[in-house]
């Protein structure tokens, strides 16, 4: 390969690594409806775009964002293979090559200028490492608050789906005798909760130690290097001023270390910061639009069209049943006179004996307590009927006479689907919120409005940081390696500045 072939991939290569933070802020669009789409370099589809929008189960979703990283990755590549060369370099070069004078001449004359340069940048490494402590756990506290009110959020759906799960098996039972198609549906209603309950369980527990397991390994990763970081730079006091070369040495290679890492992390927190940025605008938008959301498929509650199609015929089961059974009533009172019987039952023709709650609104939504005055609750009906139940064990005279003229097959079935369709009734609400994904809305429109900003904010400071700490180790390496240089071959007293003897003594390498 040619050197200007060379030249010309490097040069592709660090322009890569400088404007890929600009490119992945810049990479997110929006469609119709706050649609979002994201376009960026797959590594795993030959560095062609992804175009796909945000999913957490897509790898090449991930890989695409991870790459928005390349350029704290290209550079620590840059570092580790120069540390190589160099190293092989030293170890097998002659000892009698001498360095350049010019270089040695120049170095002379500023002993003091490059001894406080290298004071000021190991005092910043030292300022800037303590900043990146604190934003290292910052964003982690950020982080894990958010975590927890997902799970929360996650937690309360699985708690009130299980809850109508429990309900609905309880209905099934009362209406198996006698009602084989709504106990199919209600069958299928629960299983199909049932799936959703296993996939929120599954998330939280399987993802969620993942997540935990990320947070932890990122936290102790940041703590490690800039703790060692900083016990490497107050090391490097001792070295510096005894004047002992072998110890300066060692501490230029591990700060090249600490310098490579650094970079290193810096790509890492890039890449959550991007995915931070993503994942708030998911957020946003599914609270905006639901339907068009690319979080839909992450959410079992949300499936709009088998859910409202068990909604409505539920609902419309309740309403027939209340319809008919108010019919009969009103049948069986006339000829019956049970009017003039009972001063328990108030009945207003045209409202009907038992509440109909869907009278006069959708059928879809049901709000609670929405009857009129004197009608009677539907789950409250057999208690009143009871009164006129003759039983099998009871004597037909002893009924005729005591105006006891519904049978008791004529009542138990009016028991199971009175009470039946008061459980539904009681968790219509539930399901309405469920089918609607409303809990879910209401955490991530609190999240969008309380949490984001402050974790995205959490996020790029650690960047931040850390993009400063890799910048001033590079000069601190480069200031080390010419005070290294500037040493050599001199003769110092301890905790002096400028050697004890002007003449030059044979120069070898480093």
């Amino acid at each position: 390969m040619t050197k200007s072939r060379i030249t010309g991939v490097l040069s592709q290569l660090l322009l890569t690594a400088v404007i890929s933070p600009m490119l992945a802020v810049s990479s997110l669009s929006y469609g119709g409806d706050h649609e979002m789409f994201i376009k960026r370099r797959d590594p795993l589809n030959s560095f062609r775009y992804y175009d796909g929008g945000f999913d957490v189960r897509n790898k090449h979703y991930w890989a695409a964002t991870a790459f928005t990283g390349i350029h704290g990755y290209a550079v620590a590549g840059v570092l580790i293979i120069v540390g190589v060369c160099l190293g092989l370099y030293v170890a097998f070069s002659k000892k009698r090559r001498r360095v350049s004078s010019t270089c040695r001449r120049y170095l002379d004359r500023y002993y003091l200028p490059l001894f406080l340069l290298l004071l000021l940048f190991m005092f910043l490494s030292m300022a800037t490492t303590g900043i990146v402590i604190s934003a290292n756990e910052r964003s982690k506290n950020r982080t894990e608050e958010m975590k927890e009110t997902i799970d929360k959020a996650g937690e309360d759906v699985d708690h009130n789906i299980r809850t109508v799960i429990v309900s609905l098996t309880k209905i099934q039972y009362l209406l198996l005798p006698y009602d084989q198609n709504t106990t199919h549906l209600l069958n299928v209603t629960t299983h199909r909760l049932g799936k959703g309950s296993r996939l929120i369980q599954s998330f939280l527990h399987h993802n969620g130690r993942s997540i935990d397991l990320a947070i932890k390994i990122s936290y102790v990763s940041h703590l490690m290097i800039a703790s060692t970081n900083l016990f490497l730079l107050l090391l490097a006091f001792v070295p510096l001023l005894l004047h002992w070369h072998p110890g300066f040495i060692m501490v230029i290679f591990l700060c090249w270390i600490i310098a490579t890492l650094c970079w290193v992390l810096t790509g890492f927190d890039f890449f959550i910061h991007t995915f931070a940025e993503d994942l708030c605008s998911a957020f946003k938008g599914f609270v905006q639009n639901p339907q068009n959301s690319t979080l839909t498929n992450l959410f079992p509650c949300m499936d709009p069209l088998h859910s409202d199609k068990t909604l409505i015929e539920i609902s419309l089961m309740i309403h027939n049943f209340i319809t008919e059974l108010n019919s009969k009533v009103a049948e069986s009172m006339r000829s019956n006179a049970l009017a003039d019987r009972s001063n328990t039952v108030s009945w207003a023709p045209e409202s009907g004996i038992i509440c109909d709650p869907f009278g006069g609104q959708q059928l879809n939504s049901y709000k609670p307590q929405s009857c009129s005055n004197g009608a009677i609750p539907i789950g409250e009906f057999p208690n009143i009927l009871s009164r006129f139940t003759c039983h099998d064990k009871d004597p037909p005279e002893t009924c005729r006479i005591t105006g006891k003229f519904i049978p008791e097959a004529a009542y138990l079935k009016v028991y199971a689907y009175s009470n039946s369709a008061q459980g539904m009734l009681d968790i219509l609400p539930s399901l309405q919120n469920l089918t609607e994904c409303l809990a879910v809305k209401d955490t991530l429109s609190s999240i969008v409005s309380n949490q984001c900003e402050p974790f995205k904010a959490s996020m790029y400071c650690l960047w931040a940081s850390i993009l400063a700490l890799s910048l001033i180790m590079v000069v601190l390496v480069l200031l080390l390696f010419a005070k290294a240089f500037q040493e050599k071959g001199k003769s110092f007293a301890r905790f002096s500045i400028h050697p004890t003897s002007s003449a030059e003594i044979r120069q070898v390498n480093i």
